[in-house]
C-alpha cells in the first residue's frame, strides 16, 4: 500500500485550493522534470504526517493497511487484518521527467518501507507441507516487514481535455506500468506461527530471512498489482478535478482534446 501511496503524492502536487500549502506550491514547466522532481520531493516533506484536510488529502504517513488478502501462486493465503505502512514520508524522488508531445511521464523514487499489523497466514499445499513435514502452516498474529531501499520505475500515459472550459490532464490507467526492486534487503518478524500445533515463529521467521529475494519474487506482483488498482483511484480523483492552469505554467491547448 505503500506504493499506492508515493505515486498519489505526483497527484497531490497539482491539486488547487485557496489553502496556504497549496497557494505556495510552486507551477512548473511541463517538461522541466527538475522542477517538477523537486516539487513532488516537497509535497512528499511538507503533507506526509498532516495531509490537507481542506483538500481532502489524507495523511500518507502512516498509512492504514486493513482486511487486505493475497493468495500467493496458490500456495499460501496472507490476510493483513489491522496494519500501518510507514516510510512514504522519506522517499526520495530520483527522477522525474514529462513528454507532453508523446503524452507520457516517467517516476524514479527510492524508499524505505515497514509495514506491521495483525495478520493471518494458511496454507495446507503440497508444497508447504512438504518444507513443514507433512503438517499445515497457520498464524494469527503480530508481525512485521521492513524493506529497505525499494526502488521504483512508474510508466505511465496521459492526455489533455478540456472539460467545462477548462483544460485537464488525464491519466491512462491501461498504460499504466511499473517496474521494482529492492536494492537493500526485506525483513520479517512474527509472532504466533505454527506448524501443525507446534509453534514456530523462530523457525518459519528465520527461513523466510534467509530466502527473502525468492519470497518477494514469488509475492512482490500481486502485492503491488492490488496497491496499483487502488493507486489509479487516486490518480483520476484529482487529476480529473484538477484543472492543469493550477500547476502548469504552460499553454496546453495545443494538445487538448474535447
Amino acid at each position: 500500500m505503500f506504493f499506492k501511496n508515493s505515486l498519489f503524492l505526483l497527484c497531490t502536487v497539482f491539486v488547487f485550493s485557496e489553502s496556504s500549502f497549496v497557494d505556495n506550491l510552486g507551477k512548473c514547466k511541463i517538461n522541466d522534470g527538475e522542477c517538477e522532481k523537486d516539487l513532488i520531493q516537497s509535497v512528499i516533506r511538507d503533507i506526509a504526517k498532516t495531509g490537507v484536510p481542506e483538500l481532502g488529502i489524507p495523511t500518507i504517513d502512516p498509512i492504514a493497511i486493513n482486511n487486505i488478502s493475497l493468495a500467493i501462486l496458490n500456495v499460501i493465503d496472507i490476510t493483513m487484518i489491522e496494519g500501518t505502512a510507514k516510510g512514504v514520508k522519506d522517499c526520495i524522488v530520483n527522477k522525474f521527467v514529462t513528454k507532453i508531445e508523446e503524452g507520457r511521464a516517467f517516476m524514479e523514487l527510492t524508499c524505505d518501507i515497514s509495514i506491521k499489523g495483525h495478520y493471518k497466514v494458511f496454507s495446507n499445499s503440497p508444497l508447504v507441507k512438504t518444507l513443514a513435514g507433512g503438517d499445515t502452516v497457520t498464524g494469527d498474529g503480530n508481525g512485521k516487514v521492513k524493506i529497505d531501499k525499494l526502488y521504483l520505475k512508474i510508466d505511465f500515459d496521459f492526455d489533455v481535455h478540456k472539460k467545462n472550459g477548462d483544460l485537464y490532464i488525464r491519466c491512462k490507467n491501461d498504460k499504466l506500468k511499473y517496474t521494482y526492486e529492492i536494492k537493500g534487503k526485506m525483513t520479517f518478524f512474527a509472532d504466533s506461527l505454527y506448524i501443525g500445533k507446534q509453534e514456530a515463529s523462530k523457525l518459519v521467521t528465520g527461513v523466510l530471512n534467509e530466502n527473502w529475494q525468492m519470497l518477494f519474487a514469488s509475492f512482490g506482483t500481486p502485492f503491488m498489482d492490488k496497491a496499483m488498482d487502488i493507486l489509479y483511484s487516486f490518480l483520476h480523483k484529482f487529476f480529473d478535478t484538477v484543472p492543469a492552469k493550477h500547476y502548469i505554467l504552460d499553454d496546453l491547448s495545443a494538445y487538448a482534446h474535447e
